[in-house]
């Protein structure tokens, strides 16, 4: 098991969320940033899956009573035993090792995976913490943390540098238009893709709060008949400012939605911190799908590199960076 001896800011167990539920009004919750858990579980030998530590901004302080792997995901300093290690980086831990996180020097998420996973119950399906509906808590100091113990580790212990995401607080996302577009002007939708806004301290794991250029409804007005909110839904009330919702979002809402984030661009906005900036582009369905398969090849391109069928290489060439994959095929 693992024991909390520090609990750091705010930090909850999640895997990829609550599936086929939301029909009951039970949110998806979920890793805020799901790429960095998926290749990060990948690394320590778990399933894309499997249940992790999330933290934001300040890391929590373990004890680990059982021999096991870790691997942390984020921009931070962490200390196994006092002495630094680096992040996204496989090591070996035994009985009475001491992990202490510390704080993110850039993004405002970060993960911790085991291997074998955090083997609490689930609950519907997942282990995911949603606090709104008191399934879980957050973690406390003194609490004692089941793991499992299948995995199966990859050859490499580590993320090549070139495959880290990197995440800057300031953004561009991508969004899908509508489905309430008839409900702002057009020069409301024109201030929305033009206009910078300011992430709020207000933001949490439901949503995302922007301030920004007021945002121009319609004669139609900032309401609509209740309806379904999505991953990523951009949600403008009568004050004109735009919410994006998040994991912990409600299931339906009555505010009039201008647009969606495409799902891959989620990890970029949720690691921007209050104070931050976001910018928003309209994208075709089209681009969206491809983007969707460029991010799941990269996702697979990793667990190949891991694994030992993919040999990757950075190099540079005439003053610019190249990544180079070279694919090992069976004889």
């Amino acid at each position: 098991m693992i024991e909390v001896l520090n609990p750091g800011l705010f930090s909850t167990v999640q895997d990829l969320g609550r599936i086929g539920y939301q029909k009951y009004g039970i949110s998806v919750s979920g890793a805020m940033d799901f790429f960095s858990a998926r290749i990060i579980n990948l690394l320590v030998g778990n399933s894309e899956d499997s249940a992790l530590i999330e933290f934001y901004i300040k890391g929590p302080t373990l004890k680990f009573h059982k021999t096991t792997y870790l691997a942390v995901a984020g921009d931070c300093e962490p200390k196994l035993n006092g002495k630094k290690i680096s992040p996204w980086r496989r090591y070996k831990v035994s009985p009475g090792d001491v992990l202490d996180v510390g704080s993110l020097k850039s993004g405002s998420y970060g993960y911790i995976a085991v291997s074998g996973g955090i083997d609490i119950e689930p609950i519907l399906g997942s282990r995911s913490t949603y606090l709104r509906a008191k399934i879980g808590d957050k973690l406390k100091s003194g609490d004692k943390i089941p793991i499992g113990s299948r995995y199966s580790l990859p050859k490499l212990d580590y993320i090549p540098r070139g495959l880290i995401p990197r995440y800057s607080n300031n953004v561009e996302v991508r969004v899908l238009l509508g489905p309430d577009d008839d409900h702002f002007t057009e020069n409301g939708i024109n201030t929305f893709l033009s206009s910078e806004y300011t992430v709020t301290p207000e933001s949490d794991r439901m949503g995302y709060r922007l301030k920004g250029p007021r945002i121009e409804h319609s004669d139609k007005g900032p309401d609509i008949i209740t309806d379904v909110v999505t991953l990523g839904t951009v949600q403008v009330p009568g004050n004109g400012q735009p919410i994006i919702m998040l994991a912990d979002r409600q299931t339906t809402g009555g505010y009039a939605r201008i647009a969606v984030v495409i799902t891959p661009d989620i990890p970029k906005i949720v690691q921007v911190r209050p104070g931050g900036k976001v910018r928003f582009k309209s994208i075709s369905l089209k681009e969206a799908h491809s983007v969707i398969i460029e991010t799941e090849r990269r996702v697979q391109l990793i667990k190949k590199v891991l694994y030992g069928d993919t040999i990757y290489v950075r190099t540079s060439i005439g003053g610019k960076t190249f990544d180079a994959f070279l694919e090992i095929l069976p004889r």
